[in-house]
């Protein structure tokens, strides 16, 4: 009877076990997520979302001294997401760490992009645009119905521990991007999706983006809380103020003037831009290696040359040199 009674234990537990493998498997983990949202039917029918936001983004890698602290640039306003077209609008103030106040409009559509930088119009260059159109495909919305359309895509991960809490993973393969998408155990939601990429400057660069303070937003459930780590520091902290779902859009926002359509740059081949670095000298012997948002010190030694600073990418530090 002893061990009549041990193998039924036994065999109870292993059918447990098995349940708990089916219903953590990664397809299982995309669906009670996309239900604790509010279902596929409401996902799928998700054409477009405006939101109302404040926002702390920290400059990382541009303290004073190592040891500083980074400073925080503060913005608030407004976006609205056209899912169904493809494109996105911006606007929203943002105030500097030298207290300046600028007040920016983005317009971002397939292949096109505009920036109004205080009345000032400018066109985006063309891989400013493809980023901010994969921006739009990473949102967890957008994540979870990816997740749900490539299901070939998907592998099971093991559980992580996150801020002290236990997360089960599932890794996302998409022709453009890889992610782990970590879920709340008590609810199914999505809370962090973490990305890994070989930086520049960083070398290994682990981004968590963590998605809480979920409200219903009519319909469909949406985090009203978006916080960005890079490396265990906190590179941005975004607050959703309000959300409105599938709205009549005004298309006149949505308007590029012709005179800046006719002279938009056309793609390019894929892959980076070329790196271009100019030679400006300062004093006999010293030089500023000029391009980009940052530059770099060349020191004539006679026998050496000093470089001081090498920012941005390998790349940029390869055209110094040649």
């Amino acid at each position: 009877m002893r061990t009549i009674t041990l193998l039924l234990a036994l065999g109870v537990v292993a059918g447990e076990v098995r349940a708990q493998a089916r219903a953590s498997s990664p397809p299982a983990l995309i669906r009670r997520a996309v239900e604790a949202i509010g279902g596929e039917a409401a996902l799928r029918g998700l054409r477009n979302k405006a939101i109302e936001f404040h926002s702390a983004s920290f400059g990382l890698g541009q303290e004073e001294t190592p040891g500083s602290p980074p400073r925080a640039t503060l913005s608030y306003g407004g976006s609205t997401t056209d899912y169904a077209g493809g494109r996105m609008l911006v606007q929203q103030e943002v105030r500097v760490v030298t207290g300046q106040i600028n007040r920016q409009r983005q317009i971002i559509r397939a292949g096109m992009g505009l920036t109004d930088n205080n009345g000032n119009l400018s066109l985006a260059q063309p891989a400013a645009v493809a980023a901010a159109l994969r921006g739009m495909s990473l949102q967890p919305e957008r994540l979870l119905l990816a997740a749900l359309e490539n299901p070939g895509g998907l592998s099971p991960l093991r559980p992580g521990s996150f801020r002290g809490e236990t997360l089960d993973g599932v890794r996302l393969a998409l022709p453009q991007d890889t992610l782990n998408l970590w879920f709340d155990r008590p609810t199914g939601r999505l809370t962090v999706s973490e990305v890994l990429t070989d930086d520049g400057v960083l070398g290994d660069r682990r981004t968590l983006t963590w998605y809480t303070r979920w409200q219903d937003a009519g319909g469909l459930m949406l985090p009203r809380q978006f916080d960005t780590e890079v490396n265990g520091r906190l590179l941005s902290n975004n607050v959703v103020t309000s959300i409105t779902l599938n709205q009549p859009l005004d298309e006149s926002a949505f308007v590029i003037p012709d005179s800046l359509v006719a002279r938009a740059p056309t793609a390019g081949p894929a892959g980076p831009p070329p790196v271009t670095v100019n030679l400006v000298e300062l004093a006999p012997g010293v030089w500023r290696a000029e391009g980009g948002s940052h530059h770099s010190l060349v020191v004539d030694q006679g026998r050496t040359l000093l470089v001081v600073e090498a920012p941005q990418s390998a790349a940029r530090s390869k055209a110094v040199l040649d």
